[in-house]
């Protein structure tokens, strides 16, 4: 079944597995891949929607979530995960295009759909741990994930271009600048909102 194999492959990639980066970059169709993560994804949904039938709804830090609103959003998070999985990958393959126009995204992308599919059951773990354990647990396990991911992205990027450490450090660094011009022009216009959230996350 295509969903197993991919899957494999994500763990390959996750593992730094060389030449799976290499087989999986070159795939020219990426919709076989596209819709086996929205499939995993739904599937997780399904299952997380039933046990919070079963346990009579979820609980963050004490506080207990609308189940409505919490459904809802899980009816539309498989494609805004895939959507999500799209950009961030098509960014730092879009930054490899700009530092050598012969390379192209479509090949990072098609390995971040691939880690993706493996990072769908990561990413539940984690919230399971937040839930159940402790909200803070999950947050130390979230910035584990961050670090673990900026590597592999390294390694995937190094792989697929054949970039220097110079030009792979300047790839991975760069979405991120981006991301704090924005972050900073926001902030300018609305002073409360890296607050907000901060807080809403925390509180």
């Amino acid at each position: 079944m295509y969903i197993l194999k991919s899957l494999s492959e994500g763990l390959r990639i996750l593992g730094f597995d060389k030449p799976t980066i290499k087989t999986v970059s070159r795939e020219k169709d990426l919709e076989e891949i596209f819709l086996s993560t929205l499939f995993l994804n739904y599937l997780i949904v399904l299952i997380v929607y039933l046990f919070g039938i079963l346990i009579g709804g979820y609980s963050i830090n004490g506080r207990e979530l609308n189940m409505e609103v919490f459904f809802g959003l899980l009816m539309i998070y498989p494609f805004i995960y895939n959507l999500i999985i799209y950009i961030i990958y098509g960014f730092f393959g879009a930054t490899a295009e700009l530092m050598n126009s012969k390379k192209h995204i479509k090949p990072l992308i098609s390995v971040g759909f691939h880690t993706g599919i493996v990072y769908s059951i990561l990413i539940l773990i984690i919230c399971t741990i937040a839930s159940s354990i402790g909200f803070e647990l999950g947050l130390i396990l979230l910035g584990i994930f961050a670090l673990y991911f900026l590597y592999t992205m390294f390694i995937s990027i190094s792989t697929i271009y054949k970039f220097s450490l110079g030009q792979t450090l300047t790839v991975l660094m760069i979405p991120f600048l981006v991301l704090g011009i924005l972050l900073t022009i926001i902030g300018a216009i609305n002073p409360n909102f890296l607050t907000d959230i901060i807080v809403f996350f925390l509180a």
